[in-house]
């Protein structure tokens, strides 16, 4: 047995909260002030605590515990995944880890490393590429990992997630056949499944049509309203104007529609918008957004069973497993 010399009173007592506190910020059961969970971090981080789930050393067969490392943003799919994650893994008994990360490699290693130390029976990636340094730290460990939201390029690493291609591909075509021509994106930047791969789908549907793409019409957005405002403002300052858009996400949606409005153009009459994820915002601004619509639950339920399946010694199959998307059609295009 591992005899613990920082005690979880220890760490109340350095972060100054209570131990039930301490007891929430580690399993993560109940919402943390944001400042009060950086103290218990902190105070865990240099006293190397670890709570009494380590028992026999060398060993996770009794820690039942499952790690997710997901990007810190609320509001949004990603908080889908992890309600799918978590239904499945107390069906099966599974507690779980959340690790909140500000979307660098530097923090997902970090949590990577912490989850190991935690003996954590399995871990799911949300949202990540994973790279060179991730493989490497994820073979070192042997601790077994499913990608979610994702395409995995790694043999050794289910994925979970949607074909963000076809599903921008058919958006696209959608106003296509509704009379548009001139149709731009607001795209994610980087190859990620939201920047990459629903710009290609963007693009394979102007080339089967024999529409040209106008560079000037595809602006690169972070993941805020606002974000994705001043993307809108970007193309409409070109020297011509395009009559839709499609957007990588719903919030780069809503920022663009605001644009339009304050500059008094009328969606959809001059200008249709859609965007992508179906999240909650798009049933609730005006008009009502348009947009790809695909169970984040649904992937953090399939990528949870992967997980289970992986601890216990058994195939994954298939390795790479998609879940429905349709167009979820809305007054924004009419």
């Amino acid at each position: 047995m591992i005899i613990l010399k920082v005690t979880i009173k220890d760490i109340a007592k350095m972060a100054d909260v209570s131990i039930s506190t301490v007891s929430r910020v580690v399993n993560n059961s109940k919402p943390v002030n944001e400042d009060v969970r950086k103290r218990v971090m902190e105070a865990i981080k240099q006293t190397k605590y670890r709570s009494d789930i380590i028992s026999d050393e060398g060993s996770r067969g009794n820690t039942h515990l499952i790690g997710i490392i997901i990007p810190h943003n609320s509001n949004t799919v990603l908080d889908d995944f992890s309600i799918g994650i978590r239904s499945i893994a107390e069906l099966y008994g599974y507690d779980i880890i959340v690790g909140l990360t500000d979307g660098t490699v530097e923090s997902e290693l970090h949590y990577l490393t912490l989850f190991h130390e935690l003996r954590t029976q399995g871990n799911i990636f949300v949202g990540s590429i994973l790279d060179k340094e991730h493989a490497e730290m994820i073979s070192k460990f042997g601790t077994p990992c499913v990608l979610a939201g994702q395409h995995s390029t790694i043999p050794s690493i289910p994925s979970v997630h949607l074909d963000n291609v076809t599903a921008s591909y058919e958006a696209v075509t959608y106003l296509i056949q509704k009379g548009h021509r001139r149709i731009a994106m607001i795209r994610a930047s980087g190859d990620s499944s939201v920047g990459g791969d629903r710009y290609q789908g963007y693009q394979q549907a102007l080339a089967d049509f024999e529409i040209c793409q106008q560079q000037e019409w595809v602006a690169e957005s972070g993941f805020s309203v606002e974000n994705g405002r001043l993307a809108m403002q970007s193309i409409m300052e070109s020297d011509s104007k395009p009559t839709a858009v499609f957007c990588s996400t719903d919030w780069m949606a809503v920022g663009a529609m605001n644009y339009l409005l304050d500059e008094g153009l009328r969606v959809p009459e001059d200008i249709s918008v859609i965007g992508f994820d179906n999240s909650f915002m798009a049933s609730i601004v005006r008009p009502n957004l348009t947009s790809v619509e695909y169970s984040g639950t649904e992937i953090g339920m399939t990528a949870a069973r992967h997980l289970i399946k992986l601890i216990k010694g058994e195939t994954v199959t298939p390795h790479h497993a998609n879940v429905a998307h349709y167009l979820r059609i809305r007054e924004s295009t009419g």
